[in-house]
């Protein structure tokens, strides 16, 4: 059997939803000799070479303002703002949210 096939069966076992062992039984394939190709074929895996994706980087947009909604409720934050309101704000917020 050419490692093609044993490709093309290990995935079509693993691509069933039903567990190998069930899935040689109902192909008439002996498990051991099923687990002997799927261990080739991750061996394969692991040594092919990896690729490199393709990244877009974007630009980071400056936020003039910040929302933060709970229910019917929104607060807007824009920069600068003082902490020390914000965390009374959100106290209060969490009573009633």
């Amino acid at each position: 059997m050419t490692p093609q096939e044993k490709e093309a069966l290990v995935a079509e076992c693993r691509a069933s939803g039903t567990t190998a062992k069930a899935w040689c039984e109902e192909k008439g394939i002996p498990y051991g000799r099923y687990m002997n190709w799927a261990r080739e074929v991750n061996r394969k895996a692991n040594h092919d070479p990896q690729q490199w994706a393709d990244v877009t980087l974007v630009k980071e947009q400056p936020c003039d303002e910040i929302k933060i909604q709970c229910g019917k409720w929104s607060i807007g934050i824009k920069s600068g703002f003082d902490s020390n309101v914000l965390t009374e704000v959100l106290k209060a917020m969490d009573t009633v949210c």
